[in-house]
């Protein structure tokens, strides 16, 4: 017979934490679960259960019970303890296997590198970071996503602009508590963590979140410029067929179409990368008492018709009861497009591809929006330059593969020229 040593509570406890980790099929169960909750249940009422950042950031969060037998009860009361949702689910959260931790499979660009300490030796310990996702918590994430959606849904059938104040209430709130809200960097690594993986459900996920965030980012209760920032550094590094991906995911709505615009002409450095905005740059929150408000564009503005200006207010909207209000984008003008179209690979651009596949989104888009406007709104110069075969020529030149420094693979150059055939096609429609 094999003695364990320790006392009876230790042994006890050892054989609770390996008995009552929960196997794949009870895992599957309980999503089961929390999804059929999430259908017959109020968003609201069921975000009560996450962790939530308060609406004031000098108030305390309350804590649970210290003290518990139960290895489960300890183990919930650390949910209770975290400052939002992105914390539950990432990897290592939960303990698992008497108190040692569960990995995610990673891919060989993100393989584990760690020097661990031996012996005596004094040497520093350098673990990654532990995973936006653990691999037990897709299902999870999956629930919270829809919990978030139905919000929106609810948001909206209100009369007011489309987004999710229980998503708002899962980011850090600014300094003074009236400003827009900017620290994202834990929901946009969930975002690009899931597009990076190879599941389809697991990537669209992915989506899922940026689609929440760009509709939210459609209000000023969210910094856009800090937002743009965070995704578009992370888009950069994308590969091709992640970019490609994410780009053909996200829905077609006017919130994202706009976002793609400027997240295409960021990322191929139309635009300074600006830092935090100061506080007197961002947009003030209207009264509550106030109704309904439009901001016509200025008359004569053609950039500018193109973009989202109406304003609505809600009563007790948001986080801090703070209305929310439609966004008006950065604008972006045909010259722009035609300027990025010519604009030279630098040491800061995307690789070639990829500047490739955003340049060819961004005329598809900026067209497309064109299209939806009523004749007197549409931008005139994009109507020239499709008539005097000014963007034509850019984009002939911008897809040459003699020009194109970096394009080594054959199924690289393959993609830019069928891109660069399916950009003139469409085109050549648009000028008729």
């Amino acid at each position: 017979m094999k003695l364990e040593p320790g006392s009876p509570s230790k042994l006890l406890s050892r054989r609770q934490k390996t008995s009552l980790a929960p196997s794949p099929k009870a895992i599957s169960a309980a999503t089961d679960l929390l999804m059929k909750f999430a259908r017959t249940n109020s968003p609201g009422s069921l975000a009560r259960a996450l962790p939530s950042y308060p609406e004031d950031s000098n108030v305390p969060a309350e804590l649970g019970g210290e003290h518990a037998d139960s290895h489960v009860a300890i183990e919930a009361l650390r949910i209770g303890r975290a400052r939002c949702c992105w914390e539950i689910i990432k990897e290592n959260f939960i303990r698992r296997d008497s108190g040692k931790t569960t990995t995610s499979p990673r891919k060989a660009a993100r393989t584990r590198k760690s020097t661990r300490r031996t012996g005596d030796n004094d040497e520093d310990e350098e673990d990654e970071m532990p995973a936006p996702v653990s691999e037990h918590a897709w299902g999870v994430l999956g629930w919270m996503l829809t919990v978030f959606e139905r919000d929106e849904v609810e948001v909206e059938q209100s009369g007011q602009i489309r987004y999710s104040p229980l998503l708002l209430s899962q980011l850090p709130p600014s300094r003074p508590a009236s400003s827009p809200r900017w620290d994202v960097k834990l929901p946009v690594d969930v975002v690009f963590y899931a597009l990076e993986q190879e599941s389809e459900s697991r990537r669209s996920l992915g989506v899922r979140l940026l689609t929440l965030l760009v509709n939210l980012g459609s209000t000023t209760l969210l910094d856009f410029s800090m937002f743009l920032n965070a995704v578009s550094s992370r888009v950069s590094g994308l590969s091709l067929d992640v970019l490609m991906y994410l780009l053909a995911a996200l829905p077609v709505t006017r919130a994202t179409a706009q976002f793609k615009l400027a997240l295409c002409r960021h990322a191929l450095g139309g635009t300074a990368a600006p830092g935090r905005p100061k506080p007197q740059a961002r947009a003030r929150a209207l009264p509550r008492r106030r109704q309904q408000v439009t901001d016509a564009p200025a008359a004569g503005d053609a950039s500018s018709a193109s973009q989202d200006v109406s304003t609505t207010t809600g009563q007790g909207s948001g986080a801090n009861n703070v209305p929310s209000i439609a966004r008006r984008f950065p604008s972006i003008s045909a010259p722009d497009v035609l300027a990025l179209l010519e604009r030279p690979k630098t040491s800061g651009s995307p690789p070639a591809a990829q500047a490739a596949c955003l340049k060819g989104e961004l005329v598809l888009g900026y067209g497309l929006l064109q299209r939806q406007l009523d004749e007197s709104d549409r931008d005139h110069k994009w109507t020239e330059m499709l008539r005097d075969g000014s963007l034509e020529k850019a984009v002939e030149e911008a897809f040459d593969l003699g020009a194109i420094r970096g394009v080594a693979t054959a199924e690289t150059r393959d993609y830019v020229e069928k891109r660069k055939v399916a950009l003139l096609a469409v085109l050549s429609l648009w000028r008729l």
